[in-house]
């Protein structure tokens, strides 16, 4: 091809230049759309920490008195018996 032969002429080129304008300003569009989006996710996830930490601290409350009332259940017996055997031997004496 020689360099007289031209690809495209001016008006084709301003038409495709033009089109490739507007779709840079959709994508600008797109992209803060999905900034938003992001900074949304970021919040939420921010809140997602937060409830799971006071889910963390409840459930360790919850398994601390489910230890202490076993333990209770466990060694409650025991200690019955031990201040049954207390007061009996005071009492004979």
């Amino acid at each position: 091809m020689s360099e007289g032969n031209q690809w495209y002429n001016n008006q084709q080129l301003f038409e495709q230049i033009n089109a490739m304008s507007k779709d840079f300003v959709g994508l600008r569009h797109e992209m803060q759309e999905t900034r938003n989006m992001i900074k949304k996710y970021n919040g939420l996830r921010e809140k997602i920490d937060v409830v799971e930490d006071k889910v963390e601290k409840i459930e360790a409350i919850t398994e601390g008195r489910k230890s202490v009332a076993e333990a209770i259940r466990l060694w409650g017996g025991w200690l019955f018996a031990l201040v049954t055997l207390v007061v009996l031997l005071i009492t004979k004496i």
